[in-house]
């Protein structure tokens, strides 16, 4: 029985699909470290690297499009399910991520979360919606990131400048958007912020220890500001 056991775990094709099964966080970090032939077949196997979400997965209908569950549960203001009009996760929500607890890991330059599609098959592009609010008047403007497969650094990355404790901002998922369908080859990232007033005393940003040690500018094509209303 052990000998059978030893032949199925030598034969890469069989151990193949055995980790195939694992829980993603299993074969991302548990895995690896057992033995020097598990770590290299998890970083050699194209369909272990289309089970971590590095790679892309063609055998998913877009239409059926899947969430990456595992930064679902380290990301969760990124992945919050709701089509209400306004953008609803905020600073506060951001700084109480599992990040909060392990910032040197999440920072690295080189951390795995950053290299993830947020989706299989991935997105292709993203739209970014701005809206801001003054005592005046809201406006708003729009650009769209295209010519991507959107890793999670990338979302990260484009999301987290923009916000300060007068701003917040939801993901609008396929099919959330009321200018999309569920078959729909982008995601909305919207953002709001409002006018800060001197009454509302000193303002509160993020701490630094929330930004990756990779981020860099990432270019944003906005067209013109549209005056959406006057107050």
């Amino acid at each position: 029985m052990a000998s059978h056991t030893s032949d199925v775990l030598s034969t890469p094709e069989l151990l193949e699909q055995i980790l195939a099964e694992l829980p993603m966080l299993d074969l991302l970090v548990t895995a690896p470290l057992v033995c020097k032939p598990w770590h290299a077949l998890s970083l050699s196997s194209p369909t272990l690297q289309r089970a971590l979400f590095f790679q892309p997965d063609s055998s998913v209908s877009v239409s059926q499009r899947i969430q990456n569950p595992l930064l679902v549960k380290l990301f969760p203001p990124f992945f919050v399910c709701n089509t209400g009009s306004h953008p609803i996760s905020t600073l506060d929500a951001i700084m109480a991520m599992p990040w909060s607890k392990a910032p040197d890991a999440f920072r690295r330059a080189d951390a795995s979360w950053r290299r993830m599609l947020v989706t299989q098959p991935p997105t292709h592009s993203l739209v970014v919606r701005q809206k801001f609010s003054s005592i005046e008047h809201i406006s708003r403007r729009q650009g769209v990131v295209n010519d991507l497969s959107l890793s999670m650094g990338l979302l990260y990355d484009l999301t987290i400048p923009f916000l300060d404790d007068e701003s917040s901002f939801r993901v609008l998922w396929h099919g959330e958007s009321p200018h999309d369908s569920a078959a729909d080859d982008s995601l909305t990232l919207s953002l709001f912020t409002a006018a800060r007033w001197e009454y509302d005393g000193p303002e509160r940003t993020l701490d630094t220890t929330f930004f990756s040690a990779a981020a860099s500018p990432i270019f944003i094509p906005f067209g013109e500001w549209e005056r959406l209303c006057s107050k």
